[in-house]
C-alpha cells in the first residue's frame, strides 16, 4: 500500500463519470498470469482428503545429476490458489468496504502510471454537496472498478489494501495538495498489445 499525492500529470482513469453518462470503452485483459503458466507447466498431485495439491516428489538419486522438477511448495500455493480464486468482489461491497475503513463512501477509481496500474482510493467522497456524481452514478463507476478487478483477479488484493490502509485516509495535505490512498495491482496491461487505448481516457 502506498500513499501518493494527485499529480497533473497522472490524470485519474475515470470509468463511468456524470459527464458522459455511459461506461468507456472495455480495458485490455491482462497478460496470462503466474498462475495460469504454473498450471500448464508444472506437475502435480491432488490429495484425496482435502481437494488441495500437494508436491509430488521423485525419488532422489546420488548418481543421477538431474534436478528434481517436482514444484516447490510455492508452487503448489499458487497452483492451489489458480483452483480456488477468491470471491469475485462487487462495487456495493467496495463502498462497504470504504465506509468501514474511514467512515465516508469515497470514490474509487482505475489509474495506470508507466506500466503500473493502481486502484486510487480519492478525496472526494458521495456525502459531499458538491460531488459530482449522484448515488447511482457511483454505484455504476464502483461496480465497473470492481469488474476489472474480478477480470485481473485483483479483488483480494484491493480488499486488504483498503484494510491495511492508514486510517488516516485520502484528504489534503498540509501544502493543499490532494491525497489519494493508492493500492497497486499486479497486473500487465501492456502484455495484451493495447495500452495504446488506456491513453485516451
Amino acid at each position: 500500500m502506498v500513499v501518493l499525492a494527485a499529480s497533473p500529470a497522472c490524470s485519474s482513469l475515470p470509468i463511468y463519470t456524470a459527464t458522459h453518462g455511459r461506461q468507456l470503452a472495455a480495458l485490455p485483459a491482462p497478460a496470462a498470469t503466474a498462475g495460469a503458466r504454473l498450471a500448464a507447466a508444472l506437475p502435480a498431485a491432488r490429495s484425496p482428503s482435502c481437494g488441495r495439491l500437494t508436491p509430488c516428489r521423485a525419488a532422489a538419486s546420488s548418481d543421477d545429476p538431474t534436478p528434481d522438477p517436482s514444484p516447490s511448495s510455492r508452487d503448489v500455493e499458487a497452483l492451489n490458489k489458480l483452483l480456488m480464486p477468491a470471491a469475485p468482489i462487487t462495487g456495493a461491497e467496495l463502498r462497504e468496504l470504504v465506509l468501514e475503513k474511514w467512515g465516508v463512501s469515497y470514490d474509487v477509481r482505475l489509474q495506470k502510471r508507466g506500466r503500473r496500474v493502481y486502484v486510487h482510493v480519492m478525496w472526494k467522497f458521495l456525502e459531499q454537496k458538491s460531488f459530482p456524481l449522484t448515488e447511482e452514478e457511483y454505484l455504476l463507476q464502483l461496480q465497473a472498478v470492481a469488474d476489472y478487478l474480478n477480470l485481473w483477479e485483483c479483488q483480494e488484493r484491493v480488499r486488504t489494501g483498503i484494510r491495511s490502509a492508514n486510517k488516516r485516509g485520502p484528504g489534503y495535505t498540509g501544502g493543499g495538495n490532494a491525497r489519494a490512498i493508492s493500492i497497486p495491482l499486479d497486473v500487465d496491461v501492456d502484455g495484451a498489445g493495447r495500452s495504446n487505448e488506456w491513453n485516451t481516457f
